[in-house]
Protein backbone atom coordinates (compact mmCIF):
# COMPACT_ATOMS: atom_id res chain seq x y z
CA UNK A 1 0.00 0.00 0.00
CA UNK A 2 2.93 2.54 1.25
CA UNK A 3 4.32 1.79 -2.46
CA UNK A 4 1.24 2.50 -4.74
CA UNK A 5 0.97 5.39 -2.69
CA UNK A 6 5.22 6.40 -3.20
CA UNK A 7 4.07 5.46 -7.05
CA UNK A 8 1.25 7.96 -7.20
CA UNK A 9 2.93 10.81 -5.37
CA UNK A 10 5.67 10.65 -8.09
CA UNK A 11 3.63 10.50 -10.51
CA UNK A 12 1.94 13.20 -9.50
CA UNK A 13 5.02 15.71 -8.94
CA UNK A 14 5.77 15.01 -12.56
CA UNK A 15 2.81 15.97 -13.97
CA UNK A 16 3.35 19.28 -12.09
CA UNK A 17 6.58 19.38 -13.11
CA UNK A 18 5.60 19.25 -17.09
CA UNK A 19 2.75 21.91 -16.14
CA UNK A 20 5.48 24.11 -15.24
CA UNK A 21 7.63 24.22 -18.36
CA UNK A 22 7.51 27.03 -20.62
CA UNK A 23 5.90 26.49 -24.18
CA UNK A 24 8.01 26.81 -26.21
CA UNK A 25 6.92 30.30 -28.62
CA UNK A 26 5.80 29.46 -32.13
CA UNK A 27 8.52 31.45 -34.09
CA UNK A 28 7.13 34.30 -36.69
CA UNK A 29 7.39 33.92 -40.33
CA UNK A 30 10.10 35.79 -41.83
CA UNK A 31 8.31 38.90 -43.67
CA UNK A 32 9.26 38.40 -47.40
CA UNK A 33 8.53 40.11 -50.68
CA UNK A 34 8.23 38.28 -54.13
CA UNK A 35 8.74 39.08 -57.69
CA UNK A 36 8.89 37.88 -60.95
CA UNK A 37 11.35 39.33 -63.44
CA UNK A 38 11.89 38.77 -67.63
CA UNK A 39 15.14 38.54 -69.82
CA UNK A 40 15.40 38.76 -73.36
CA UNK A 41 18.03 37.98 -76.02
CA UNK A 42 17.80 38.64 -79.60
CA UNK A 43 20.09 37.43 -82.46
CA UNK A 44 20.36 36.21 -85.88
CA UNK A 45 20.63 32.69 -86.46
CA UNK A 46 24.21 31.09 -87.42
CA UNK A 47 22.84 27.57 -89.10
CA UNK A 48 19.81 26.01 -91.00
CA UNK A 49 19.42 22.19 -90.79
CA UNK A 50 17.04 20.20 -93.37
CA UNK A 51 15.81 17.09 -93.91
CA UNK A 52 16.33 15.84 -97.59
CA UNK A 53 14.67 12.53 -98.50
CA UNK A 54 14.95 10.18 -101.14
CA UNK A 55 12.24 7.15 -102.11
CA UNK A 56 11.20 5.20 -104.98
CA UNK A 57 8.92 2.33 -105.46
CA UNK A 58 10.03 0.07 -108.11
CA UNK A 59 8.71 -3.54 -108.69
CA UNK A 60 12.08 -5.20 -107.49
CA UNK A 61 13.09 -4.23 -104.12
CA UNK A 62 17.03 -4.38 -105.61
CA UNK A 63 15.98 -1.68 -108.36
CA UNK A 64 14.06 0.53 -105.64
CA UNK A 65 17.18 0.49 -103.62
CA UNK A 66 19.57 0.99 -106.00
CA UNK A 67 17.95 4.24 -107.48
CA UNK A 68 17.65 5.57 -103.41
CA UNK A 69 21.25 5.01 -103.06
CA UNK A 70 22.23 7.05 -106.53
CA UNK A 71 20.36 9.87 -105.34
CA UNK A 72 21.72 9.51 -101.59
CA UNK A 73 25.25 9.66 -103.14
CA UNK A 74 24.07 12.76 -105.48
CA UNK A 75 22.96 14.54 -102.45
CA UNK A 76 26.06 13.54 -100.51
CA UNK A 77 28.65 14.94 -102.72
CA UNK A 78 26.41 18.58 -102.79
CA UNK A 79 25.55 18.35 -99.32
CA UNK A 80 30.06 18.02 -98.25
CA UNK A 81 30.54 21.20 -100.72
CA UNK A 82 28.38 23.21 -98.42
CA UNK A 83 28.62 21.86 -94.93
CA UNK A 84 31.92 20.85 -94.44
CA UNK A 85 31.97 19.95 -90.30
CA UNK A 86 32.24 16.59 -89.34
CA UNK A 87 28.64 16.46 -87.72
CA UNK A 88 27.09 18.60 -90.43
CA UNK A 89 25.67 15.72 -93.07
CA UNK A 90 24.36 13.02 -91.16
CA UNK A 91 22.53 9.55 -92.61
CA UNK A 92 19.46 7.83 -91.75
CA UNK A 93 19.08 4.24 -92.60
CA UNK A 94 17.51 2.73 -95.55
CA UNK A 95 13.96 2.09 -94.84
CA UNK A 96 12.17 -1.02 -97.27
CA UNK A 97 8.80 -1.36 -97.09
CA UNK A 98 6.23 -3.09 -99.71
CA UNK A 99 3.64 -0.26 -101.62
CA UNK A 100 -0.26 -1.03 -101.77
CA UNK A 101 -2.58 0.73 -103.64
CA UNK A 102 -6.44 0.57 -104.51
CA UNK A 103 -7.65 -0.47 -107.71
CA UNK A 104 -11.55 -0.53 -108.11
CA UNK A 105 -12.21 -0.39 -104.68
CA UNK A 106 -9.19 -3.26 -104.16
CA UNK A 107 -5.89 -3.60 -102.39
CA UNK A 108 -2.96 -4.33 -105.25
CA UNK A 109 0.84 -4.37 -105.04
CA UNK A 110 2.32 -1.72 -106.33
CA UNK A 111 6.04 -2.78 -105.34
CA UNK A 112 8.58 -1.89 -103.00
CA UNK A 113 9.76 1.64 -101.86
CA UNK A 114 12.87 2.22 -100.05
CA UNK A 115 13.43 5.02 -98.47
CA UNK A 116 16.43 7.49 -97.19
CA UNK A 117 17.00 10.53 -95.35
CA UNK A 118 20.00 13.11 -95.93
CA UNK A 119 20.22 15.95 -92.43
CA UNK A 120 22.44 18.91 -93.59
CA UNK A 121 23.36 21.77 -91.47
CA UNK A 122 24.14 24.92 -93.33
CA UNK A 123 26.87 27.26 -91.02
CA UNK A 124 26.81 29.57 -93.85
CA UNK A 125 23.55 30.99 -94.50
CA UNK A 126 24.26 32.87 -97.49
CA UNK A 127 25.30 29.69 -98.71
CA UNK A 128 21.36 28.29 -98.21
CA UNK A 129 19.67 29.77 -101.12
CA UNK A 130 22.34 28.34 -103.59
CA UNK A 131 22.24 24.84 -101.95
CA UNK A 132 18.57 24.43 -101.86
CA UNK A 133 18.98 25.75 -106.05
CA UNK A 134 21.61 22.64 -106.74
CA UNK A 135 19.55 20.39 -104.63
CA UNK A 136 16.42 20.59 -106.52
CA UNK A 137 18.04 20.10 -109.25
CA UNK A 138 18.53 16.27 -107.72
CA UNK A 139 15.86 13.59 -108.19
CA UNK A 140 15.46 14.05 -104.22
CA UNK A 141 11.95 13.14 -103.39
CA UNK A 142 10.87 15.89 -100.45
CA UNK A 143 12.68 18.78 -98.10
CA UNK A 144 11.11 19.02 -94.78
CA UNK A 145 12.05 20.13 -91.60
CA UNK A 146 13.83 23.15 -92.24
CA UNK A 147 14.88 25.13 -88.97
CA UNK A 148 16.96 27.87 -88.01
CA UNK A 149 19.18 28.03 -84.53
CA UNK A 150 22.39 29.47 -82.76
CA UNK A 151 25.61 26.90 -82.18
CA UNK A 152 26.12 29.35 -79.05
CA UNK A 153 22.10 28.83 -78.01
CA UNK A 154 23.40 27.19 -74.37
CA UNK A 155 25.52 30.35 -73.66
CA UNK A 156 22.69 32.84 -74.84
CA UNK A 157 19.64 31.25 -72.56
CA UNK A 158 22.04 31.52 -69.67
CA UNK A 159 22.40 35.60 -70.92
CA UNK A 160 18.62 35.93 -70.56
CA UNK A 161 18.14 33.86 -67.28
CA UNK A 162 20.99 36.65 -65.40
CA UNK A 163 18.91 39.49 -67.21
CA UNK A 164 15.17 37.81 -66.08
CA UNK A 165 17.23 37.79 -62.44
CA UNK A 166 18.64 41.36 -62.12
CA UNK A 167 14.96 42.38 -63.29
CA UNK A 168 13.44 40.59 -60.57
CA UNK A 169 15.64 42.07 -58.40
CA UNK A 170 14.87 45.67 -59.86
CA UNK A 171 11.13 44.49 -59.31
CA UNK A 172 11.87 44.05 -55.81
CA UNK A 173 13.00 47.13 -55.05
CA UNK A 174 10.61 48.96 -56.47
CA UNK A 175 7.96 47.27 -54.59
CA UNK A 176 9.78 47.59 -51.27
CA UNK A 177 10.82 51.30 -52.00
CA UNK A 178 7.07 51.81 -52.58
CA UNK A 179 6.37 50.21 -48.79
CA UNK A 180 8.72 51.99 -47.39
CA UNK A 181 10.79 49.06 -46.58
CA UNK A 182 14.30 47.48 -46.92
CA UNK A 183 15.36 44.80 -48.98
CA UNK A 184 17.14 42.42 -47.09
CA UNK A 185 19.02 38.90 -48.43
CA UNK A 186 17.91 36.77 -51.00
CA UNK A 187 16.02 33.69 -49.42
CA UNK A 188 15.21 32.03 -52.90
CA UNK A 189 15.65 32.19 -57.08
CA UNK A 190 14.14 30.06 -59.70
CA UNK A 191 13.74 29.57 -63.08
CA UNK A 192 10.50 29.66 -64.24
CA UNK A 193 10.59 29.46 -68.01
CA UNK A 194 8.72 26.86 -70.16
CA UNK A 195 10.97 25.03 -72.49
CA UNK A 196 9.20 26.37 -75.35
CA UNK A 197 10.02 30.35 -74.24
CA UNK A 198 13.66 29.63 -74.06
CA UNK A 199 14.20 27.05 -76.79
CA UNK A 200 15.64 29.72 -79.05
CA UNK A 201 14.79 28.16 -82.61
CA UNK A 202 12.36 28.36 -84.29
CA UNK A 203 10.95 25.85 -87.74
CA UNK A 204 9.66 26.44 -91.00
CA UNK A 205 6.65 24.72 -92.57
CA UNK A 206 9.20 23.15 -95.21
CA UNK A 207 7.78 20.06 -96.93
CA UNK A 208 8.17 20.17 -100.39
CA UNK A 209 7.80 16.88 -102.57
CA UNK A 210 9.00 16.66 -105.69
CA UNK A 211 7.86 15.00 -109.19
CA UNK A 212 10.20 15.02 -111.33
CA UNK A 213 11.34 17.92 -112.86
CA UNK A 214 8.61 20.18 -111.09
CA UNK A 215 7.45 20.40 -107.69
CA UNK A 216 4.37 20.95 -105.39
CA UNK A 217 3.58 22.67 -101.93
CA UNK A 218 3.11 25.71 -100.47
CA UNK A 219 7.06 26.18 -100.88
CA UNK A 220 9.41 28.09 -98.10
CA UNK A 221 11.35 31.35 -97.60
CA UNK A 222 14.79 30.76 -96.43
CA UNK A 223 15.10 34.04 -95.06
CA UNK A 224 15.49 33.75 -91.61
CA UNK A 225 14.20 35.55 -88.70
CA UNK A 226 15.69 36.55 -85.17
CA UNK A 227 15.86 34.29 -82.24
CA UNK A 228 14.83 35.13 -79.60
CA UNK A 229 16.16 33.66 -76.08
CA UNK A 230 13.39 34.55 -72.96
CA UNK A 231 13.59 34.14 -69.33
CA UNK A 232 11.41 34.19 -66.65
CA UNK A 233 12.92 34.23 -63.13
CA UNK A 234 11.24 34.38 -59.58
CA UNK A 235 12.82 35.73 -56.42
CA UNK A 236 12.37 35.76 -52.71
CA UNK A 237 13.72 38.53 -50.51
CA UNK A 238 13.72 38.49 -47.37
CA UNK A 239 12.26 42.24 -45.56
CA UNK A 240 14.95 43.55 -43.50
Amino acid sequence: MNQLRLVVAAGLSLLSLNSCQPTPAVSAAPRQVKSVGYGSVTVYPDYAELTVDAAFTRPKLKDAVAEVQTVVDQVLALSRRYAKGANDVRVSSTSSNKEFGYVREKEVFIGFNSTQSVTVRITDLKQLTPYLEELLATRISRIKNLSYGHTQADSLRREADVLALRDAAKTADKMCAALHVKRGAVLEASDSSSPESSSGGYGQSADIELYGKGFGGRGFKTTPELLRFNSTCSLVSALE
